[in-house]
């Protein structure tokens, strides 16, 4: 079983993740151009924040597991600094499931901005980009800059947890959205 996910683990998440990022811009083309479908959105959402949420979550630290677990690949400082921001997600969203409590979006957002800004940065040392250090990277060893796969021109671990962080972030914005229409009989 771990041979199979060691040989197919980049692959598949690398492909999930690139018709995640198709899904989440057409879904926000579609949100700005159309408003049934933005009502139908805002709508489904409010209903189902958690578990979107909570599955979501579970998808980047079950990932997280399988490349540093399985694949072997060693996280780098930049890497446990984004695990940091969202295992303890895991848990504020199962127990916020548990208790039908949404009102837990509110503590799971600064969570979110910090890891997009670490996985951010990260993603772009991986491309290229310097950001004036030599290297690219400050880490011991400069670990954070080693791309260990790119798929689609674009792809890579840190840019595949800010995917998540970034969903997170925008969960929230549409859930909070309809709920302030809600609270001001706009709906």
């Amino acid at each position: 079983m771990g041979t199979f996910i060691q040989a197919n683990a980049t692959a598949t998440i690398g492909f999930l993740t690139l018709v995640s990022n198709i899904i989440f811009v057409a879904v926000f083309l579609v949100v700005v151009a159309h408003s049934d479908s933005r009502k139908h959105l805002y709508n489904f959402v409010h209903k189902y924040v958690l578990e979107l949420l909570f599955f979501g979550i579970l998808s980047a630290v079950v990932g997280s597991l399988i490349y540093s677990d399985i694949v072997g690949f060693p996280p780098c400082d930049l890497c446990w600094w984004q695990r940091l921001f969202m295992y303890p997600q895991l848990v504020i969203v199962g127990m916020a499931w548990y208790k039908k409590d949404k009102t837990v979006i509110d503590y799971l957002v600064p969570l979110s901005i910090m890891g997009a800004i670490i996985s951010l940065y990260q993603s772009f040392i991986q491309w290229g980009f310097s950001f004036g250090a030599s290297g690219g990277c400050v880490a011991i060893g400069g670990e954070c800059a080693k791309v260990y796969f790119m798929q689609y021109s674009y792809i890579t671990i840190p840019f595949m947890s800010f995917t998540v962080f970034a969903y997170v972030i925008a969960l929230k914005f549409v859930y909070y959205h309809k709920s302030w229409k809600l609270k001001n009989g706009w709906e």
